[in-house]
């Protein structure tokens, strides 16, 4: 969950990485991320081929020690980003391939749902309209039916 030993997200880029303004704050050891000294220690003892984090919330990716990739993974809701997303991986014993898939934006989904109700307001409003002139017109037409 947390990620490796850095400094910051300031070389973090893409559109679900963190915002410019944040992505120069300092992570602080232990916290944030793991101390300097257990991610060398972890790199050293596992030798991955990849390192999947998302304790930032923001999506980046960094290569330690030049040969391990580590990707973090951004929110998947809409509480820490209006876009989330995640990965979806496939994983061999020699290889892998991950894609990022994006969800809809969550002012994206707010204004289809308000456009849903207004009009489905509007559908409701029209058939009681349309209803109510038919119920009209039934009783003219029942009113001057003569009886024999």
């Amino acid at each position: 969950h947390y990620p490796l030993y850095r400094i910051s997200d300031a070389n973090c880029t893409g559109q679900d990485a963190a915002p410019p303004e944040q992505r120069h704050l300092q992570f602080k050891e232990q916290y944030d991320v793991l101390s300097q000294e257990a991610s060398h220690k972890l790199l050293w003892w596992f030798q991955p081929r990849l390192i999947l984090s998302g304790h930032t919330h923001s999506a980046c990716e960094v290569l330690h020690g030049n040969k391990y990739l580590e990707i973090s993974v951004p929110s998947f809701n809409w509480r820490n980003l209006n876009n989330p997303s995640f990965i979806l991986g496939t994983f061999s014993s020699t290889d892998f391939r991950l894609s990022k898939c994006f969800l809809p934006e969550e002012s994206s989904v707010v204004a289809i749902y308000c456009a849903s109700g207004m009009a489905a307001a509007l559908l409701v409003l029209l058939h009681f309209h349309l209803f109510r002139g038919s119920l009209q017109f039934s009783s003219l037409l029942m009113g001057k039916h003569k009886s024999l």
